[in-house]
């Protein structure tokens, strides 16, 4: 035998293995956060988008021939013409997996929760967008959106004049 036995406290091996779990396991969560935290600002940029496309339809939409909407009054947003203001806030949002209905909103105000339904020439029209997004990356998903089943409420919206035209429609 070549000398005593060595006791636990002296043993050296497996100390890189420990030293390497200590700081791998902080680095990669933060890693993971920060994938998640990527992903829900892009699909926030896709949300404030499908804002700006609905707010571009509302305003070309709204002072529309009725004859294309079913009869519907012009500058209402109701019916066939709210419809189809929602189907193009829609397209972008179709990027975003999960939650397909967006909830579109036409408020007076920034940041408003009324919803508007008749609009005068000239006058401001604002689209609010609001849409569910559940957040996927494991861990990160609860430190990033919080326990709530990983879900993240986006919002955006935009505004822009209702510029139509001085004519009526026969």
């Amino acid at each position: 035998m070549s000398g005593a036995p060595r006791t636990i406290s002296r043993e050296t091996r497996g100390a890189v293995y420990v030293v390497f779990l200590i700081a791998f396991l902080p680095l990669f969560s933060f890693f993971l956060c920060l994938v998640q935290l990527a992903m829900l600002q892009t699909a926030n940029l896709i949300v404030k988008h499908a804002a700006v496309v609905a707010t571009r339809a509302a305003v070309v939409i709204l002072p529309d021939d009725p004859d294309r909407y079913g009869g519907a009054n012009v500058n209402r947003a109701e019916g066939t013409r709210r419809d189809k203001i929602v189907q193009a806030a829609t397209i972008p949002l179709s990027t975003l997996e999960d939650f397909p209905f967006p909830e579109v909103r036409f408020p007076t105000e920034e940041g408003g929760d009324d919803d508007r339904v008749v609009f005068g020439r000239d006058d401001l029209v604002r689209v609010q967008v609001t849409q569910l997004y559940r957040c996927r990356v494991p861990l990160a998903r609860t430190i990033v959106c919080g326990a709530f089943f990983g879900l993240k409420r986006l919002r955006g919206e935009a505004s822009l004049p209702n510029q139509g035209a001085n004519y009526g429609y026969d």
